[in-house]
């Protein structure tokens, strides 16, 4: 990380989403093709996708920027405004699933991982959510790849560590599926794997 910049964030929903879309789509598109994701994704299915942080009620996203450089994001929305293959799988669940809130990214590039910088987005995060009033439990979901995967760096370090250190817990055997094209440029099939984190007022805590 380059110690001569501040690191500084900014909060966003509702229709400011709209005026980063573009630096949030450049993010995913730069980092997703990395391990495990290798994901190949497309500018304009990005654009669509994230589109829906701009229309969806309480919908956030929070950029952490290195001067002008945007170098990380946290986003997140009402587990509701997701789409079915996100929806189906908690359908049945003991508790309502409008008290739910889904993060669906915690990213940065490369030189600004592990210093930090994932638990200072999650703590705004979550402090945002709280101030909502009424979600509940934060869900995240993780793809799952076998630990002997050719392309796992040998340096890799799992998001897995990160979400079981800041307090979710492996929602074992809650998994959906999606299919996206890999970096090989085949299409392939991908177990996504859901953990939960309840959500404790600042007041109780």
């Amino acid at each position: 990380m380059n110690g001569n910049m501040e690191i500084t964030e900014q909060l966003l929903t509702g229709t400011a989403i709209a005026d980063v879309l573009d630096d949030l789509a450049t993010l995913r598109l730069d980092i997703f093709p990395e391990y495990p994701y290798l994901y190949q994704g497309r500018r304009e299915d990005e654009l669509t996708y994230l589109g829906t942080y701009a229309e969806a009620p309480d919908a956030c996203v929070i950029l952490a920027y290195d001067g002008l450089a945007v170098i990380g994001a946290a986003t997140g929305m009402p587990l509701i405004h997701e789409g079915a293959q996100m929806i189906d799988v908690f359908t049945g669940i003991s508790f309502p699933l409008d008290e739910i809130y889904y993060v669906g990214e915690l990213l940065f590039r490369l030189g600004y991982r592990n210093c930090g910088l994932g638990q200072r987005l999650l703590d705004q995060l979550e402090s945002h959510i709280r101030s909502l009033g009424c979600y509940h439990r934060l869900i995240c979901a993780t793809v799952e790849r076998p630990g002997d995967h050719p392309l796992r760096p040998r340096d890799y370090i799992p998001i897995t560590r990160f979400l079981a250190r800041t307090g979710f817990t492996h929602l074992s055997g809650i998994t959906t599926h999606f299919i996206w094209r890999e970096t090989d440029g085949d299409k392939r099939d991908h177990t996504m794997q859901f953990w939960c984190k309840e959500l404790i007022s600042e007041l109780s805590g």
